[in-house]
């Protein structure tokens, strides 16, 4: 009986020390996912209305201009477009053996397209420009800010899914002794979307 008894017990602390599959439903503890979530995709549906343009103008020789006005504009409705943007005009004219005549021009402008049909547009623009003073004969370096308030219209032609060629045609609405834009202006642009 004694033999049993011990036989027992030894085989009882052979068993501990071998460990069977644990399950955690019988524990509590809470098993590992290891199945990967998919990722959500963000809300880009504003970056479909972002549009993204503007006008260069690059001449360089006697005559050098540079003119940059890159902008950036928002579509809330089908038909609007309204957006912001810089404008710099660098000029510079060598008039053999008379000197170099030079000036830079920049500012902001800001506009408002609304569209009839696919194609025109009517266009309402403000410019704010920092600009030569060119009625102050003591100090021809002196700069002087004028708002210019354009008023026109245009076509868009599509050149693909999400650019088109702009041509406008715009009046200046306040026309001053200081107003650098002749009348009317003609305008070509590029727009695109992302």
């Amino acid at each position: 009986m004694k033999k049993r008894f011990f036989s027992l017990v030894f085989m009882v602390f052979i068993c501990l020390h071998y460990y069977t599959q644990t399950d955690s439903v019988y524990y509590g503890d809470p098993a590992k996912d290891t199945i990967r979530k998919p990722r959500q995709e963000k809300n880009r549906d504003w970056l479909d209305k972002v549009t993204y343009g503007g006008n260069f103008q690059l001449s360089f020789g006697t005559y050098t201009n540079i003119y940059l006005a890159p902008t950036i504009g928002y579509t809330p409705f089908k038909r609007f477009n309204f957006g912001v943007g810089f404008i710099y005009n660098y000029v510079s004219i060598n008039y053999s053996g008379y000197g170099r005549f030079e000036q830079t021009i920049y500012g902001g402008t800001s506009y408002a397209r609304y569209y009839f049909g696919e194609s025109f547009f009517a266009q309402a623009q403000f410019d704010h420009l920092l600009q030569p003073n060119v009625f102050n004969y003591n100090n021809p370096k002196e700069k002087v800010w004028v708002d210019y308030f354009l008023v026109g219209g245009g076509y868009r032609q599509m050149i693909g899914k999400n650019a088109a060629l702009v041509t406008s045609i715009m009046v200046n609405l306040t026309p001053t002794s200081l107003s650098l834009y002749p009348n009317p202006i003609f305008q070509i642009g590029f727009v695109g979307g992302f």
